[in-house]
C-alpha cells in the first residue's frame, strides 16, 4: 500500500490505540500503518509494556479502605453546594474505575463492554510488531526447537509446547521472548503457510494470585487482526492472524486439542 493510500497516523493515534481508545473507524488505518512502519509497530510494542507494568503497579490501591473524610463528605450532601458535590463524586467515580481499569477488570460491565484481558492486546501488538519481519521475525528458529521449549519454559515458569497446525498449511518458524504486565514473561511461536500468510501464538503464564477465571473461546476482531483466546488453568493463549473468522477458529481448535495435556502441570501445588 502507498503512502498515498495510507493516512499520516499520529503519536495521539498511536497511544490510543494502545490503550483500546481508539475510534473504530480508525483502527484499520493504523494496523496498516504500523505493518508498514517496523519503527513505529516497535514503539508501540515499548508502549505496550510500560502500560503493562503501571498496571500492575496499581493492582494493590483497590484493596485500600476509602478514607474515613472522603467517604463522610460524599455521604453528606449539606457540606457541599450542588456543583461541587457534583464534581467530587464524578471524581471519586473515575478514580474508582480508573482503579478497576488498572487492573484489567470491569466493574459490574456487561460482557459486550468489558475490556480486552491485557495478554489478549499484549498478544496483536506482538502480532503487529514481529509478522512483518523478514530476516528477525523469530528469536529461536525451528532449528533449535528443543532450545526454544526448554528455554522458554524456563523463563515463565512452566511447561510450554508449540502445537503442531500443519495439518492446516502452517510451519512453526520459531519463537521468542517477549515482556508481559508486573515484568512477567511471555512467550510467542509464529507459523507461516507457504503463500506467505502467518499467524502468532501468544502464551500467557500467570501466578497463582494472578490467573484470570478459566474460559473457553473467546473471539476478538480489530480493523485486520483477529484473535482466538482462552485460559485454561494457569495457562493465557491467544491465537491471532489476519484470517477469516472460521480459518482462525479451525488453527485455534487444533491447537488447543494438542495444549490440553500440558495444563493439569500447573495445577498441582
Amino acid at each position: 500500500m502507498t503512502s498515498e493510500q495510507t493516512p499520516i497516523v499520529s503519536d495521539a493515534q498511536l497511544h490510543a490505540f494502545v490503550d483500546g481508545q481508539l475510534d473504530p473507524g480508525d483502527i484499520e488505518s493504523v494496523s496498516l500503518w504500523l505493518r508498514a512502519h517496523p519503527d513505529d509497530a516497535q514503539r508501540v510494542a515499548a508502549w505496550q509494556a510500560q502500560r503493562a507494568q503501571l498496571r500492575g503497579l496499581q493492582r494493590d490501591v483497590l484493596d485500600e479502605p476509602v478514607p474515613i473524610a472522603l467517604a463522610q463528605a460524599l455521604r453528606s450532601r449539606r457540606r457541599f453546594a450542588w456543583p461541587q458535590f457534583a464534581a467530587a463524586a464524578a471524581l471519586f467515580g473515575v478514580g474508582c474505575l480508573g482503579g478497576w481499569l488498572a487492573r484489567g477488570v470491569a466493574p459490574d460491565l456487561p460482557i459486550a463492554a468489558r475490556p480486552l484481558p491485557g495478554f489478549v492486546r499484549e498478544a496483536r501488538v506482538a502480532h503487529l510488531v514481529y509478522t512483518p519481519e523478514k530476516r528477525h521475525a523469530v528469536e529461536v528458529g525451528i532449528d533449535q526447537s528443543k532450545h526454544l521449549i526448554d528455554w522458554l519454559s524456563r523463563r515463565l515458569g512452566a511447561p510450554l509446547a508449540a502445537p503442531d497446525l500443519s495439518a492446516q498449511g502452517y510451519t512453526l518458524m520459531g519463537g521468542r521472548l517477549l515482556p508481559g504486565e508486573q515484568a512477567q514473561s511471555r512467550a510467542q511461536f509464529m507459523y507461516e503457510q507457504a503463500s506467505g500468510e502467518r499467524v502468532t501464538l501468544h502464551v500467557s503464564v500467570f501466578g497463582p494470585e494472578s490467573a484470570p477465571a478459566s474460559t473457553s473461546f473467546r473471539f476478538n476482531n480489530e480493523g485486520t487482526t483477529s484473535s482466538f483466546y482462552w485460559v485454561d488453568g494457569r495457562y493465557g493463549y491467544a491465537l491471532t492472524g489476519a484470517l477469516p473468522r472460521a480459518s482462525l477458529e479451525r488453527l485455534a481448535n487444533l491447537a488447543y486439542t494438542q495444549l490440553l495435556p500440558i495444563t493439569p502441570a500447573t495445577k498441582s501445588p
